[in-house]
């Protein structure tokens, strides 16, 4: 006969886990003194033991690993549980390849993109602007992506049925509230002076920002939000803060895969702001 203490070295199974599995009649006790409430097992019941931790691992709950020792579950059955199981572990193992892969992209991206934005960083006047555009508000940055992609369609099919011809590239906007209760966002093309906004679109102008800070992102459109992160990093390394409406300005290319992008906001010194 073995303790409980026994049957949990030979196991590896904690004593604490036993006493569930007897609570639960997965393992039970071959004999337990009724004076001093101790359990004795079989020595023929390690093998239990090291079945119902295999059954675990495979992911099984303990009531489906009882009811397979206990013979409960057909053959037929159980492998229709395993064929399941098989299932399961697949498709996790295709989500956590697919996660994995996206980190290494991140990373690759981050990476870059301090590169570029160390290398493409300067200090420029930001010029006006009058903006034909659809704006949105958004509760954080994870809806920024989803969001443009609406306004982008819905500025895109008003400004094709007017005549009225933009007067430069793609510029995307975006503005934190400081309380931090909202983000707006715009999509817009730059119009000339007196262009009327169609019904559903409206014309902003953003004031010329005599103190900007710039950089350029060249690659693929995924990536942005990600230089826009660099960005930040390499503002506060320069003791520079970002403040009031950023701009995102598309100078080239439509491909997902290959664009270029310049991404502007009017700076301070870092904590100009409190003093």
């Amino acid at each position: 006969m073995l303790s409980i203490g026994d049957l949990a070295r030979h196991t590896r199974v904690s004593a604490r886990m036993l006493r569930h599995y007897d609570a639960l009649g997965l393992v039970t006790p071959e004999r337990v003194d009724e004076f001093t409430g101790y359990r004795w097992y079989a020595a023929s019941q390690i093998g239990r033991v090291n079945s119902v931790v295999a059954l675990k691992e495979l992911g099984f709950t303990l009531e489906q690993c009882r009811s397979i020792l206990d013979e409960r579950v057909g053959i037929d059955d159980l492998m229709d549980l395993l064929r399941l199981r098989q299932a399961e572990l697949a498709q996790r193992i295709e989500a956590d390849t697919a996660r994995l892969a996206e980190v290494g992209r991140r990373l690759r991206s981050i990476e870059r993109g301090l590169t570029v934005t160390n290398e493409s960083f300067q200090l420029k006047e930001l010029p006006p602007l009058r903006l034909m555009q659809a704006s949105a508000e958004v509760n954080d940055i994870s809806e920024i992506g989803t969001m443009t992609a609406v306004l982008l369609d819905r500025v895109s099919r008003h400004l094709s049925a007017t005549s009225v011809p933009p007067a430069g590239p793609r510029v995307q906007t975006y503005y934190g509230r400081p309380d931090g209760s909202k983000i707006d966002v715009a999509v817009g093309w730059p119009v000339g002076a007196g262009s009327a906004a169609p019904d559903g679109l409206e014309v902003a102008e953003l004031p010329e920002e005599g103190n900007g800070a710039c950089v350029v992102h060249h690659g693929p459109a995924s990536d942005i939000a990600d230089a826009w992160q660099a960005f930040d990093v390499a503002l506060e390394q320069r003791g520079l803060e970002p403040y009031g409406v950023s701009r995102q300005v598309h100078l080239h290319g439509d491909a997902p895969d290959d664009v270029v992008v310049e991404l502007q906001c009017p700076v301070r010194a870092r904590g100009s702001a409190c003093s």
